[in-house]
């Protein structure tokens, strides 16, 4: 999934991708199927990672996100599941990343993850 999204974000924004040009990108990498790429494709336009518009006779394909939000928005989905989860076993990991950007950067999403979820709950 994240090679299609990738190939998406290398593209200039207002140009979009086609199912033909990721096919050209990775088949001579794994030899896969151009359906297969385009039923991936088609997946993650119903998921809203991508939009998807017709042109002529192509679907072409824009990100939703762009890729720093993408990881943002996933990694916070992933840390607030674990800090839910495994409180103490989450605190613990972060503390032990190896270097002290990660650390900030964790405790940053765990922070906007409390405040969040305290506001939830007021409301």
């Amino acid at each position: 999934m994240t090679h299609y999204l990738e190939l998406v974000w290398e593209r200039p924004i207002n140009q979009g991708t086609t199912v033909r040009e990721v096919f050209e990108v990775l088949y001579g990498h794994r030899r896969m199927a151009y359906t297969t790429i385009m039923n991936t494709m088609t997946r993650l336009a119903k998921k809203h990672l991508l939009l998807v518009e017709k042109k002529d006779a192509a679907y072409v394909y824009y990100p939703v996100l762009k890729e720093q939000e993408f990881i943002d928005s996933f990694v916070g989905r992933i840390l607030e599941n674990l800090f839910v989860d495994f409180f103490g076993a989450t605190r613990a990991g972060i503390e032990a990343l190896p270097d002290q950007e990660g650390i900030a950067y964790a405790h940053a999403r765990l922070d906007e993850i409390m405040r969040r979820r305290a506001s939830e709950e007021e409301a």
